[in-house]
């Protein structure tokens, strides 16, 4: 008798040492979205679409697998985020998973508008993935979740794997949500982000999609567009990309593309007759990718005309990239004032009430530094007309 009891002690002990799920949700109940997108309606209304991962589907008798779309896609309006999403959830029938996203879209028409009211969901959900990649789209973002024609079946892994390429960083500007996010209640250091524009007619029906230019935004409003050879300005400036491509033309006509690499830049602030000034001071070394005409980089004459002219190039693209961005945006997209703020906080304290108006008022000088090197083959640095590819 002892022993039978000494059994069923020992069993609910163990019972009572398993650990239980009782408040987790079953996994069939889930769904991941891959991107969410946010936009205006034809009314004006918080428009909220998410793009779901449909799985793969076992068929019950015989061997194949029934393949299901990639992808579903589902809309509702609501005063709030967390309002259209719940209508989502009654529609998809299933609870949305959060942990596994990769896109925040966000509407052109709702970026200008403003984001103040659309963001507190995401600094709120528990199962946020913050390392998801944010951009502007200035299609409909229903339309461009729905239908996109990328490579890969999931249009959201494909946004997400160009931006983690190397080879795009300095004219893709990307920029995730856990730096989104904060930026859009600084002042000395403020949000741009990367644009889907649809390529071809507006009015085809196969959305083919390219990731290009910057929106500019001041606190969290947008406020206009930089183009792909701005954006790669930016991007050397936030020490996003040490990259780049940069087309050139010559006094005598001659077009050159140059591959720059190493590009190292320091920016620093200093006064002049009280007047704010921005000093930026660039590195890199540079070889020819293609070019119109026949040279000799032989000739040191040679070698120190294109080094003067592109360096007055970059410094031009550069000092044209931040005037559009002072004067014209009165936006901050490139951290200057988060770098007054390291060098002299007390200063930054000072200016920073005022700083998307002080913006318009600071000097800017450029010294650009150039080393040329050899182009890919070339033995003796004679360039041919399109001798690189």
């Amino acid at each position: 008798m002892f022993l039978h009891l000494s059994k069923y002690a020992c069993f609910l002990s163990m019972l009572l040492l398993l650990s239980g799920c009782w408040s987790q949700i079953n996994f069939d109940q889930l769904t991941v979205v891959s991107a969410i997108g946010l936009d205006l309606n034809k009314q004006g209304q918080l428009q909220v679409t998410v793009q779901l991962v449909n799985p793969t589907l076992p068929v019950a008798a015989g061997g194949g697998v029934q393949q299901r779309r990639a992808i579903a896609t589902y809309t509702a309006n609501g005063i709030t985020v967390e309002d259209a999403l719940e209508t989502i959830r009654k529609q998809a029938k299933k609870s949305l998973f959060f942990s596994q996203t990769k896109v925040l879209l966000i509407g052109e028409r709702l970026a200008k508008q403003g984001l103040n009211d659309s963001m507190d969901f995401f600094w709120r959900e528990p199962n946020q993935n913050f390392n998801c990649w944010v951009m502007v789209s200035r299609r409909p973002v229903k339309e461009v979740l729905t239908d996109s024609k990328e490579l890969q079946a999931v249009a959201a892994e494909e946004w997400k794997a160009y931006f983690k390429n190397k080879t795009y960083k300095p004219t893709s500007g990307g920029i995730q949500l856990y730096q989104f996010l904060p930026r859009l209640e600084q002042s000395g250091f403020q949000v741009a982000v990367p644009g889907l524009l649809q390529v071809g007619k507006s009015g085809s029906k196969d959305l083919v999609m390219e990731i290009t230019d910057l929106a500019v935004f001041r606190n969290n409003k947008m406020v206009g567009w930089l183009n792909s050879e701005e954006t790669q300005v930016v991007s050397w400036l936030t020490k996003l990309s040490s990259l780049g491509l940069f087309q050139m033309t010559t006094k005598d006509k001659k077009s050159i593309m140059f591959e720059l690499k190493n590009i190292h830049i320091a920016m620093k602030p200093a006064f002049e007759n009280g007047q704010l000034q921005m000093n930026v001071r660039m590195k890199t070394r540079a070889s020819i990718k293609t070019s119109t005409e026949v040279m000799d980089l032989t000739e040191k004459k040679t070698t120190d005309l294109i080094k003067t002219e592109l360096s007055s190039a970059i410094a031009a693209s550069i000092e044209g990239t931040l005037h559009k961005l002072f004067h014209s945006y009165k936006s901050d997209a490139v951290g200057f004032g988060e770098t007054i703020h390291r060098k002299d906080p007390k200063i930054w304290e000072m200016l920073k009430e005022g700083w998307n108006e002080e913006l318009a008022n600071i000097k800017v000088q450029s010294s650009i530094s150039i080393e040329l090197v050899k182009s890919g083959l070339l033995i003796d640095s004679k360039i041919k007309k399109d001798d690189v590819k």
